[in-house]
């Protein structure tokens, strides 16, 4: 997925949807079977363990202080994990 695009839509699911920021809560969403997709940077130190989830992954072509960038956030966000995507369609164009 382009980066305007994943931009685009991330801005969308913040703004209508629900997400959870870290690996903590990512792995906390999915013991709790809410999670729908999760997000991570190319530089995420849990890279290998996020890979054999067996739920939708994005990979973000960028490192986590950029992926934060993108999220609005005034700090780096190594996992996005979304749980609501809202009025967003990244669900459908990853998928």
């Amino acid at each position: 997925m382009e980066k305007d695009a994943l931009a685009k839509e991330l801005k969308r699911i913040l703004s209508s949807g629900k997400v959870y920021f870290g690996v903590k809560q990512a792995k906390k969403a999915l013991e709790r079977k809410e999670a729908k997709l999760v997000i991570y940077a190319n530089n995420c130190p849990e890279k290998s363990e996020i890979e054999k989830w067996k739920i939708p992954k994005l990979a973000f072509e960028g490192d986590s202080v950029e992926l934060g960038a993108y999220c609005g956030k005034p700090f780096s966000v190594s996992v996005l994990t979304v749980v609501d995507e809202g009025e967003s369609k990244i669900l459908k164009m990853v998928k």
